[in-house]
Protein backbone atom coordinates (compact mmCIF):
# COMPACT_ATOMS: atom_id res chain seq x y z
CA UNK A 1 0.00 0.00 0.00
CA UNK A 2 3.02 2.41 0.78
CA UNK A 3 4.82 1.65 -2.54
CA UNK A 4 1.59 2.02 -4.50
CA UNK A 5 0.88 5.48 -2.92
CA UNK A 6 4.53 6.23 -3.44
CA UNK A 7 4.34 5.31 -7.10
CA UNK A 8 0.92 7.49 -7.55
CA UNK A 9 2.32 10.50 -5.92
CA UNK A 10 5.66 10.07 -7.50
CA UNK A 11 3.95 10.26 -11.28
CA UNK A 12 2.31 13.34 -10.35
CA UNK A 13 5.69 15.15 -10.94
CA UNK A 14 7.02 17.09 -13.50
CA UNK A 15 10.59 16.13 -15.10
CA UNK A 16 11.68 19.20 -13.15
CA UNK A 17 9.65 18.32 -10.27
CA UNK A 18 11.65 14.94 -9.63
CA UNK A 19 15.06 16.40 -10.21
CA UNK A 20 13.91 19.60 -6.94
CA UNK A 21 12.28 15.94 -4.72
CA UNK A 22 15.60 14.75 -5.72
CA UNK A 23 17.32 17.22 -4.42
CA UNK A 24 15.69 17.69 -1.32
CA UNK A 25 17.78 13.65 -0.28
CA UNK A 26 21.13 14.67 -1.64
CA UNK A 27 21.02 17.74 -0.09
CA UNK A 28 20.22 16.71 3.21
CA UNK A 29 22.61 14.09 2.92
CA UNK A 30 25.29 16.09 2.26
CA UNK A 31 23.84 18.44 5.24
CA UNK A 32 23.54 15.73 7.96
CA UNK A 33 26.90 14.03 7.13
CA UNK A 34 28.36 17.16 8.63
CA UNK A 35 26.32 19.39 10.68
CA UNK A 36 24.65 17.20 13.54
CA UNK A 37 28.30 16.38 14.53
CA UNK A 38 29.61 20.51 14.49
CA UNK A 39 29.06 21.54 17.63
CA UNK A 40 30.46 18.50 18.97
CA UNK A 41 33.65 19.17 17.32
CA UNK A 42 34.38 22.57 17.74
CA UNK A 43 34.13 22.14 21.82
CA UNK A 44 35.59 18.93 22.36
CA UNK A 45 38.43 18.74 19.26
CA UNK A 46 39.25 22.21 18.62
CA UNK A 47 38.54 23.40 22.58
CA UNK A 48 36.16 25.89 21.58
CA UNK A 49 34.03 27.85 24.42
CA UNK A 50 30.66 27.24 24.38
CA UNK A 51 29.63 30.54 23.83
CA UNK A 52 31.32 30.91 20.32
CA UNK A 53 30.13 27.37 19.27
CA UNK A 54 26.98 28.83 19.81
CA UNK A 55 27.77 32.09 17.61
CA UNK A 56 29.54 30.21 14.78
CA UNK A 57 26.15 27.44 14.62
CA UNK A 58 24.26 30.87 15.34
CA UNK A 59 25.60 32.53 12.45
CA UNK A 60 25.29 29.72 10.01
CA UNK A 61 21.58 29.76 10.73
CA UNK A 62 21.49 33.45 10.40
CA UNK A 63 23.59 33.60 7.14
CA UNK A 64 21.49 30.69 5.76
CA UNK A 65 17.95 32.09 6.59
CA UNK A 66 18.78 35.31 7.51
CA UNK A 67 19.75 36.26 4.03
CA UNK A 68 16.81 34.08 2.58
CA UNK A 69 14.93 37.05 1.42
CA UNK A 70 18.23 38.43 -0.68
CA UNK A 71 18.24 35.07 -2.08
CA UNK A 72 14.45 35.09 -3.04
CA UNK A 73 14.89 37.83 -4.10
CA UNK A 74 17.68 37.76 -6.23
CA UNK A 75 16.06 34.51 -7.29
CA UNK A 76 12.83 36.20 -8.86
CA UNK A 77 14.90 38.45 -10.96
CA UNK A 78 17.78 36.27 -12.44
CA UNK A 79 16.12 32.89 -12.29
CA UNK A 80 15.56 30.47 -10.15
CA UNK A 81 18.36 27.69 -11.88
CA UNK A 82 21.11 29.81 -11.55
CA UNK A 83 20.68 30.82 -7.76
CA UNK A 84 20.56 26.88 -7.04
CA UNK A 85 23.77 26.64 -9.22
CA UNK A 86 25.47 29.27 -7.38
CA UNK A 87 24.43 28.25 -3.70
CA UNK A 88 25.79 24.56 -4.08
CA UNK A 89 29.04 26.12 -5.62
CA UNK A 90 29.19 28.52 -2.49
CA UNK A 91 28.46 25.68 -0.20
CA UNK A 92 31.40 23.46 -1.48
CA UNK A 93 33.82 26.43 -0.15
CA UNK A 94 31.75 26.25 2.82
CA UNK A 95 31.88 22.78 3.96
CA UNK A 96 35.45 22.24 2.89
CA UNK A 97 36.02 25.61 5.35
CA UNK A 98 34.04 23.78 8.28
CA UNK A 99 35.82 20.53 7.68
CA UNK A 100 39.55 21.70 7.36
CA UNK A 101 39.37 24.64 9.60
CA UNK A 102 41.27 25.18 12.83
CA UNK A 103 40.79 28.53 13.76
CA UNK A 104 37.70 30.33 14.57
CA UNK A 105 37.99 32.87 11.81
CA UNK A 106 38.23 30.17 9.73
CA UNK A 107 35.61 28.08 11.13
CA UNK A 108 33.24 31.09 10.98
CA UNK A 109 33.66 32.14 7.54
CA UNK A 110 33.28 28.41 6.60
CA UNK A 111 29.53 28.89 8.74
CA UNK A 112 28.96 31.94 6.71
CA UNK A 113 29.47 30.23 3.15
CA UNK A 114 27.76 27.56 4.23
CA UNK A 115 24.81 29.17 5.68
CA UNK A 116 24.68 31.39 2.43
CA UNK A 117 24.72 29.27 0.35
CA UNK A 118 20.98 27.17 1.27
CA UNK A 119 20.13 31.53 1.20
CA UNK A 120 20.77 31.28 -2.49
CA UNK A 121 19.26 27.86 -3.52
CA UNK A 122 16.76 26.69 -0.83
CA UNK A 123 14.27 29.87 -1.55
CA UNK A 124 14.75 29.35 -5.55
CA UNK A 125 14.08 25.25 -4.99
CA UNK A 126 10.68 25.95 -3.12
CA UNK A 127 9.49 28.86 -5.24
CA UNK A 128 10.44 26.47 -8.37
CA UNK A 129 8.58 23.59 -7.34
CA UNK A 130 5.47 25.61 -6.37
CA UNK A 131 5.69 27.37 -9.80
CA UNK A 132 5.26 24.13 -11.42
CA UNK A 133 2.28 22.72 -9.19
CA UNK A 134 -0.04 26.16 -9.03
CA UNK A 135 -3.69 23.84 -7.34
CA UNK A 136 -2.95 23.39 -3.45
CA UNK A 137 -3.99 19.85 -2.91
CA UNK A 138 -1.23 18.51 -5.63
CA UNK A 139 1.32 21.15 -4.18
CA UNK A 140 0.43 19.90 -0.58
CA UNK A 141 1.75 16.16 -2.03
CA UNK A 142 4.24 17.32 -3.74
CA UNK A 143 5.77 19.18 -0.96
CA UNK A 144 5.20 16.21 1.48
CA UNK A 145 7.17 14.67 -1.11
CA UNK A 146 10.05 16.22 -0.82
CA UNK A 147 10.29 16.00 2.85
CA UNK A 148 9.93 12.57 2.45
CA UNK A 149 13.10 12.42 0.08
CA UNK A 150 14.96 14.99 2.46
CA UNK A 151 14.04 12.91 5.45
CA UNK A 152 15.47 9.74 3.63
CA UNK A 153 19.02 12.17 3.04
CA UNK A 154 18.35 13.52 6.94
CA UNK A 155 18.42 9.58 8.15
CA UNK A 156 21.57 8.00 5.83
CA UNK A 157 23.40 11.53 6.38
CA UNK A 158 24.53 10.95 10.20
CA UNK A 159 25.16 7.09 10.08
CA UNK A 160 27.96 8.36 7.00
CA UNK A 161 29.08 11.02 8.53
CA UNK A 162 29.43 8.88 12.30
CA UNK A 163 31.25 6.34 10.33
CA UNK A 164 33.60 8.87 8.73
CA UNK A 165 34.38 9.93 12.24
CA UNK A 166 36.29 7.27 12.79
CA UNK A 167 38.61 8.45 10.31
CA UNK A 168 39.15 12.31 11.09
CA UNK A 169 36.17 15.18 10.92
CA UNK A 170 37.90 16.94 7.88
CA UNK A 171 36.96 13.41 6.01
CA UNK A 172 33.51 14.15 6.45
CA UNK A 173 33.89 18.30 5.69
CA UNK A 174 35.67 16.91 2.04
CA UNK A 175 33.26 14.25 1.06
CA UNK A 176 30.14 16.50 2.24
CA UNK A 177 31.53 18.98 -0.54
CA UNK A 178 32.59 16.78 -2.62
CA UNK A 179 28.29 15.77 -2.73
CA UNK A 180 27.35 19.26 -3.56
CA UNK A 181 30.10 18.93 -6.42
CA UNK A 182 28.37 15.78 -7.98
CA UNK A 183 24.79 17.71 -7.50
CA UNK A 184 26.45 20.79 -9.18
CA UNK A 185 26.67 18.94 -12.23
CA UNK A 186 23.46 16.83 -11.88
CA UNK A 187 21.39 20.44 -11.91
CA UNK A 188 23.35 21.95 -14.48
CA UNK A 189 22.65 18.75 -17.27
CA UNK A 190 19.20 18.03 -15.99
CA UNK A 191 17.39 21.00 -14.04
CA UNK A 192 15.44 22.97 -17.12
CA UNK A 193 14.48 26.76 -16.87
CA UNK A 194 11.33 27.40 -15.30
CA UNK A 195 9.20 27.82 -18.19
CA UNK A 196 7.88 31.56 -16.71
CA UNK A 197 11.41 32.47 -16.72
CA UNK A 198 12.60 31.89 -20.00
CA UNK A 199 14.38 34.59 -22.64
CA UNK A 200 11.32 37.30 -20.37
CA UNK A 201 12.52 40.33 -18.55
CA UNK A 202 10.55 41.22 -15.51
CA UNK A 203 9.48 44.59 -14.65
CA UNK A 204 10.29 44.10 -10.98
CA UNK A 205 9.87 47.19 -8.54
CA UNK A 206 12.73 48.33 -6.65
CA UNK A 207 13.83 45.08 -4.54
CA UNK A 208 12.94 47.91 -1.34
CA UNK A 209 9.50 48.79 -2.25
CA UNK A 210 8.54 44.78 -2.76
CA UNK A 211 10.06 44.41 0.87
CA UNK A 212 8.03 46.96 2.15
CA UNK A 213 4.54 45.68 0.71
CA UNK A 214 5.61 42.60 2.10
CA UNK A 215 6.39 43.73 5.68
CA UNK A 216 2.92 45.76 5.53
CA UNK A 217 1.36 42.62 4.48
CA UNK A 218 -0.91 42.03 7.93
CA UNK A 219 -2.09 38.53 6.94
CA UNK A 220 1.36 37.38 5.42
CA UNK A 221 3.46 39.30 8.42
CA UNK A 222 1.34 37.27 10.94
CA UNK A 223 1.71 34.10 9.53
CA UNK A 224 5.34 34.56 9.20
CA UNK A 225 5.83 35.43 12.52
CA UNK A 226 4.11 32.36 13.80
CA UNK A 227 5.40 29.87 11.31
CA UNK A 228 9.05 30.81 12.30
CA UNK A 229 8.87 29.07 15.42
CA UNK A 230 9.27 25.61 13.53
CA UNK A 231 12.70 27.07 12.86
CA UNK A 232 13.34 27.57 16.93
CA UNK A 233 12.13 24.78 17.20
CA UNK A 234 13.79 22.50 14.90
CA UNK A 235 17.43 23.69 14.83
CA UNK A 236 17.56 23.06 19.34
CA UNK A 237 18.50 19.55 17.08
CA UNK A 238 21.63 20.68 16.49
CA UNK A 239 22.85 22.78 19.74
CA UNK A 240 20.66 22.23 22.23
CA UNK A 241 19.86 18.26 22.13
CA UNK A 242 23.81 17.51 21.41
CA UNK A 243 24.69 19.77 24.78
CA UNK A 244 22.30 17.81 26.75
CA UNK A 245 23.18 14.04 25.32
CA UNK A 246 26.84 15.01 26.04
CA UNK A 247 26.07 16.68 29.79
CA UNK A 248 23.64 13.20 30.60
CA UNK A 249 25.29 10.69 28.90
CA UNK A 250 29.28 11.48 27.62
CA UNK A 251 27.81 9.34 24.76
CA UNK A 252 27.92 11.35 21.27
CA UNK A 253 26.73 8.48 19.37
CA UNK A 254 22.78 8.91 20.40
CA UNK A 255 22.74 12.20 18.37
CA UNK A 256 23.05 9.54 15.78
CA UNK A 257 20.41 7.80 16.97
CA UNK A 258 18.11 11.24 17.70
CA UNK A 259 18.50 12.11 13.56
CA UNK A 260 18.24 8.10 12.89
CA UNK A 261 14.59 7.94 14.29
CA UNK A 262 13.75 11.23 13.08
CA UNK A 263 14.26 10.30 9.43
CA UNK A 264 13.18 6.63 9.76
CA UNK A 265 9.51 8.30 10.75
CA UNK A 266 9.76 10.83 7.98
CA UNK A 267 10.48 8.46 5.15
CA UNK A 268 8.04 5.45 6.42
CA UNK A 269 5.25 8.05 7.65
CA UNK A 270 5.42 11.39 6.07
CA UNK A 271 2.95 10.63 3.03
CA UNK A 272 0.34 8.50 5.26
CA UNK A 273 0.51 11.28 7.91
CA UNK A 274 0.03 13.51 4.81
CA UNK A 275 -3.35 11.91 3.95
CA UNK A 276 -4.57 11.44 6.83
CA UNK A 277 -4.20 15.52 7.40
CA UNK A 278 -5.62 16.23 3.93
CA UNK A 279 -8.59 13.78 4.55
CA UNK A 280 -9.51 13.92 8.21
CA UNK A 281 -7.61 17.14 9.62
CA UNK A 282 -7.12 19.53 7.19
CA UNK A 283 -4.59 22.39 7.07
CA UNK A 284 -5.69 24.45 10.11
CA UNK A 285 -5.81 21.90 12.79
CA UNK A 286 -2.82 19.82 11.05
CA UNK A 287 -0.32 23.10 11.73
CA UNK A 288 -1.63 23.97 14.87
CA UNK A 289 -1.57 20.33 16.36
CA UNK A 290 2.15 19.72 14.62
CA UNK A 291 3.39 22.84 15.92
CA UNK A 292 2.75 22.15 19.55
CA UNK A 293 3.54 18.57 19.46
CA UNK A 294 6.66 19.80 18.26
CA UNK A 295 7.39 21.98 21.10
CA UNK A 296 6.05 19.27 23.49
CA UNK A 297 8.55 16.54 22.53
CA UNK A 298 11.22 18.73 24.53
CA UNK A 299 9.51 17.74 27.71
CA UNK A 300 10.43 14.48 27.72
CA UNK A 301 14.36 15.80 28.16
CA UNK A 302 13.02 16.28 31.74
CA UNK A 303 12.71 12.84 32.24
CA UNK A 304 15.78 10.83 33.61
CA UNK A 305 16.56 7.13 33.21
CA UNK A 306 20.24 5.67 34.81
CA UNK A 307 19.21 2.51 33.26
CA UNK A 308 19.01 3.77 29.60
CA UNK A 309 19.92 7.05 29.33
CA UNK A 310 19.20 7.13 25.52
CA UNK A 311 15.42 6.58 25.51
CA UNK A 312 14.12 9.89 26.88
CA UNK A 313 16.35 11.49 23.77
CA UNK A 314 15.11 9.05 21.35
CA UNK A 315 11.79 9.36 22.87
CA UNK A 316 11.43 13.16 22.13
CA UNK A 317 12.66 12.39 18.78
CA UNK A 318 9.62 10.17 17.69
CA UNK A 319 7.27 13.18 18.89
CA UNK A 320 9.17 15.79 17.16
CA UNK A 321 9.04 14.28 14.24
CA UNK A 322 5.77 13.11 14.21
CA UNK A 323 4.80 16.93 14.95
CA UNK A 324 7.17 17.92 11.71
CA UNK A 325 5.59 15.54 9.67
CA UNK A 326 2.23 17.35 10.33
CA UNK A 327 2.91 21.20 9.93
CA UNK A 328 6.52 21.25 7.82
CA UNK A 329 4.81 20.57 4.43
CA UNK A 330 1.66 22.71 5.14
CA UNK A 331 3.90 25.63 5.82
CA UNK A 332 5.78 25.44 2.63
CA UNK A 333 2.54 24.84 0.44
CA UNK A 334 1.05 27.27 2.07
CA UNK A 335 2.90 30.38 1.60
CA UNK A 336 1.83 31.21 -2.58
CA UNK A 337 -1.42 31.94 -0.80
CA UNK A 338 -0.26 35.23 -0.05
CA UNK A 339 1.51 36.55 -3.22
CA UNK A 340 1.60 36.21 -7.18
CA UNK A 341 3.37 33.07 -8.69
CA UNK A 342 6.17 36.29 -9.96
CA UNK A 343 7.12 37.03 -6.34
CA UNK A 344 7.38 33.64 -4.86
CA UNK A 345 11.18 33.56 -4.39
CA UNK A 346 10.81 36.77 -2.37
CA UNK A 347 8.21 35.77 0.18
CA UNK A 348 10.00 32.79 0.44
CA UNK A 349 12.63 34.75 1.54
CA UNK A 350 11.31 36.94 3.88
CA UNK A 351 9.35 33.84 5.69
CA UNK A 352 12.93 31.84 6.27
CA UNK A 353 14.69 35.64 7.16
CA UNK A 354 12.16 35.51 10.15
CA UNK A 355 12.70 31.90 10.83
CA UNK A 356 16.62 32.39 10.46
CA UNK A 357 16.21 35.12 13.55
CA UNK A 358 14.38 33.32 15.33
CA UNK A 359 16.90 30.28 14.79
CA UNK A 360 20.24 32.53 15.57
CA UNK A 361 17.97 33.81 18.92
CA UNK A 362 17.05 30.15 20.07
CA UNK A 363 20.50 29.10 19.46
CA UNK A 364 22.50 31.85 21.45
CA UNK A 365 19.92 31.88 24.36
CA UNK A 366 19.48 27.79 24.79
CA UNK A 367 23.56 27.86 24.28
CA UNK A 368 24.08 30.25 27.19
CA UNK A 369 21.04 28.65 29.41
CA UNK A 370 22.42 25.55 28.91
CA UNK A 371 25.92 26.29 29.81
CA UNK A 372 24.71 28.09 33.00
CA UNK A 373 24.97 26.18 36.45
CA UNK A 374 22.76 28.26 38.02
CA UNK A 375 19.61 27.24 35.90
CA UNK A 376 17.47 24.26 35.53
CA UNK A 377 17.51 22.55 32.53
CA UNK A 378 13.52 22.13 32.48
CA UNK A 379 13.26 25.43 32.37
CA UNK A 380 14.53 25.85 28.76
CA UNK A 381 12.30 22.54 27.81
CA UNK A 382 9.20 23.73 28.91
CA UNK A 383 9.85 27.15 27.57
CA UNK A 384 10.20 25.39 23.82
CA UNK A 385 7.35 23.91 24.45
CA UNK A 386 5.55 26.93 25.69
CA UNK A 387 6.64 28.35 22.25
CA UNK A 388 5.62 25.70 19.92
CA UNK A 389 2.08 25.56 21.89
CA UNK A 390 1.15 29.13 21.62
CA UNK A 391 2.58 29.55 17.56
CA UNK A 392 0.29 26.83 16.95
CA UNK A 393 -2.49 28.27 18.74
CA UNK A 394 -2.01 31.15 16.95
CA UNK A 395 -1.32 29.42 13.42
CA UNK A 396 -4.69 27.39 13.91
CA UNK A 397 -7.04 30.34 14.17
CA UNK A 398 -5.83 32.42 11.39
CA UNK A 399 -5.83 29.30 8.83
CA UNK A 400 -9.09 28.42 9.51
CA UNK A 401 -10.50 32.13 9.25
CA UNK A 402 -8.86 32.30 5.89
CA UNK A 403 -10.57 29.31 5.09
CA UNK A 404 -13.33 30.95 6.15
CA UNK A 405 -12.70 34.09 4.35
CA UNK A 406 -12.36 32.11 1.22
CA UNK A 407 -15.63 29.95 1.36
CA UNK A 408 -17.21 33.09 1.57
CA UNK A 409 -15.71 34.79 -1.19
CA UNK A 410 -16.35 31.56 -2.88
CA UNK A 411 -20.14 31.52 -2.08
CA UNK A 412 -20.49 35.37 -2.85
Amino acid sequence: MFSKHLIKDWQLLSPAGRVLVINGFTFNLGFYMLLPYLADHLQHNLGISGWYVGVIIGLRVLSQQGMFLVGGTLGDRLGYKRLILLGCAVRIIGFTLLGVGQTIPTLILGAFCSGFAGALFTPSSQAYLASEYPEQKARDKVFALQNLTSGAGMLLGPLVGLSLLYFDFALVGVISAGLFSLLFVIQWCFLPELESQKNTVHAHSHFWKQWSQMLRHKSFMQFVLCASVYQLLFHQLYIAVPHEIRAVTQDVSIITWVFATSSIMGVLMQMPVSRFVESRLGTARGVGLGMAIMGSSYLWLNISLPWLPALPFVICAVFFSLGSMLVFPLLGSYVPKFCSPKELGSHYGLYSCVGGIYAFIGNISTGWLLSSTNIDHAWVWSGLASFGILSGALLFLQVNQHAKRQNIGLMQ
